[in-house]
């Protein structure tokens, strides 16, 4: 699917009406970037141990390759990336040889096209309308017509197949930088480009991934703790827990006084045991 890709963005910067050329261009690019995927799966696959390396040079086997790969994660934790290639690449297949009908379809029946002028909101476009077509090739026209609608619905569930399938394969070897990566493939055809980028880093489980993370992270924080604690003596601990004159320095201590005299106690009678001055004239 790439390589029709390429050719749409061919068509934009080279300068010509010959189609061919156009894909010509786009062709060159796709192998460019088909060449840079291939070794790069060979790779991982040598280094992983993985059988049947020869399928990451060969179109539509080089998708499945992907989900071999890729096979230590799960597509939402449930389905194997091996399946997701095959369906993948079974999709791939399929869009492959009905674009391929439906250009050679339009090259027959581009003589017979004419377009008016119409004006939108984005300024002053074309509509392309299909004139009188041969009998013999009433199945270019059909194919015209209808095989690039049905084609847009089919490229949505081969679009979805592959979003899963990179994410699968970018957890594995870019755990850290899945998304950007994956995300980054689907918007551009540069996956090739990125997978030879990835080629050397070991193979993991995402999800052992992020708790070997979470785990790093909480000993980083206890670590921290414990060099505030000895920086910060006392601000970890709760006043209320202890008397803070127990076990304190001689030097910190105040020293107890004796309870002052009672003011009253030269009043009583000599000797006597009364406490108040009055008892003596009682008896």
């Amino acid at each position: 699917m790439d390589f029709f890709e390429y050719a749409s963005f061919a068509e934009y910067f080279v300068n010509t009406t010959n189609r061919w050329i156009i894909y010509l261009v786009g062709g060159l690019c796709f192998l460019i970037v088909f060449i840079f995927q291939a070794v790069a799966l060979f790779t991982i696959a040598k280094r992983e141990g993985y059988k049947n390396k020869w399928m990451a040079f060969i179109p539509f086997f080089n998708t499945y390759y992907i989900g071999v790969c890729a096979q230590k994660n799960k597509c939402f934790n449930a389905i194997n990336a091996k399946t997701v290639g095959i369906v993948t690449a079974v999709f791939e297949f399929v869009l492959v040889a009905a674009y391929i009908v439906y250009y050679v379809a339009y090259s027959y029946v581009e003589p017979y096209l004419y377009y008016e002028e119409v004006t939108t909101m984005f300024g002053v476009g074309r509509l392309y309308h299909l004139g009188d077509v041969p009998a013999n090739l009433a199945w270019a026209a059909w194919c015209y017509s209808y095989l690039d609608t049905i084609l847009s619905y089919v490229d949505l569930v081969y679009l979805l197949a592959n979003i899963s399938l990179l994410i699968c394969f970018f957890q594995t070897y870019a755990s850290r930088r899945y998304i950007l990566f994956a995300i980054t493939s689907v918007i551009f055809p540069v996956s090739g480009i990125l997978f030879f980028v990835v080629r050397n880093n070991k193979g993991v489980n995402y999800r052992d991934y992020v708790r070997g993370e979470q785990a790093r992270q909480y000993k980083m924080y206890q670590q921290y703790q414990q060099y505030y604690n000895r920086q910060q003596p006392g601000y970890d601990r709760n006043p209320y827990e202890r008397n803070p004159y127990e076990n304190a320095p001689e030097e910190n201590q105040q020293p107890r006084q004796a309870p002052p005299d009672d003011p009253f106690g030269g009043l009583g009678a000599s000797g006597g045991n009364s406490d108040t001055p009055f008892d003596d004239f009682n008896n």
